[in-house]
């Protein structure tokens, strides 16, 4: 009996461990998960643009210093771009880059500007008016694809702007009530046209109904224009006044030149009315004059040469008896 109780203690201890062992191996073995990683090569292409540009004026002019400001921006938001040539050109020669018109940047990095300063000289015969300057851009990315940009810009010439005038005065003397003419020449001696020339009269005692208008004047040019001005009856002796020339350029900005002018007013001596009538009657028996002479001229010229005639043929008779 005691043997009997040792053989199921050993056989339930037996059954046990293998029960233990059986609960700590897992069911199935874990899977081995590979992560595959792979790259691929940004074949995207980087964009450099003008994204703005500025001048110190409002226009370029060969009179002054200029400088134009662009402002380049690479438009990609990954990739930087590198060994950048710069070049700007004005197909007309008027506008010219000081120096080899050409800027080297070493690198613009993505969503980053470049700001290029150039300064322009200007011909002195450039054509008033607007221009295209051409921005190129050369460049290459990370993985050395070169690429190439272009951009216009539009700028303004301006060239200067001047005139000059003559015969723009009074008659020294002039009498009430009556009417004058002043006849202005307006000399273009600037390198652009002059639009909208009109001429205004400022004078104490003298009516000028209104602006002379002269009109368009091109460059090294000259326009004539006439103004009737009617003398008032209010005021007499020396009278001063202004006449003022106003006209605009090609970009509609305006100017004005000033001038004095003067005259002496005198008085209108009004004629009496019978002398006005004799004077009248005077002037209304002319063609009765003109008859008589032209009849006493007649007869005069028709009784000499008969007188000389019978002169002639007294004298034959004569020698003939």
């Amino acid at each position: 009996m005691k043997k009997i109780l040792i053989l199921l203690t050993v056989i339930l201890c037996f059954s046990f461990s293998i029960t233990a062992y059986a609960q700590e191996e897992p069911e199935t073995a874990p899977e081995t998960v590979t992560e595959e990683v792979t790259t691929t090569q940004d074949a995207s292409q980087p964009r450099l643009m003008v994204s703005s540009y500025a001048f110190g004026a409002d226009s370029l002019s060969p009179d002054t210093e200029n400088e134009l400001k662009v402002v380049i921006k690479n438009y990609s938001n990954s990739k930087a771009v590198s060994n950048i040539k710069l070049s700007v050109l004005d197909e007309s020669g008027d506008i010219k880059a000081k120096g080899t018109g050409t800027q080297y940047v070493d690198r613009i990095y993505a969503g980053s500007t470049y700001t290029w300063k150039i300064p322009l000289s200007v011909s002195k015969i450039a054509q008033t008016g607007e221009h295209k300057l051409t921005v190129s851009m050369e460049y290459e990315d990370k993985y050395y694809a070169a690429y190439s940009a272009s951009d216009t810009l539009s700028v303004n010439v301006k060239q200067t702007v001047d005139m000059d005038y003559n015969t723009l005065e009074l008659p020294v003397k002039v009498t009430q009530g009556d009417t004058v003419t002043v006849s202005p020449n307006v000399i273009n001696t600037g390198k652009s046209a002059i639009r909208n020339c009109k001429v205004t009269f400022d004078i104490d005692g003298i009516e000028s109904g209104g602006a002379l208008f002269v009109g368009e004047i091109p460059a090294g040019e000259s326009k004539n224009a006439s103004a009737n001005l009617r003398v008032g009856t209010d005021v007499l002796g020396e009278v001063k006044g202004t006449a003022t020339i106003v006209y605009e350029d090609e970009f509609g900005e305006s100017y004005k030149k000033a001038a004095d002018i003067s005259t002496l007013i005198e008085e209108k001596v009004e004629i009496p009315e019978e002398e006005v009538q004799e004077e009248e009657k005077k002037n209304n028996l002319w063609w009765l004059f003109v008859i008589i002479g032209a009849a006493a001229g007649g007869a005069l010229g028709f009784g000499i040469p008969t007188a000389i005639r019978a002169k002639k043929q007294r004298e034959e008779d004569e020698m003939r008896l």
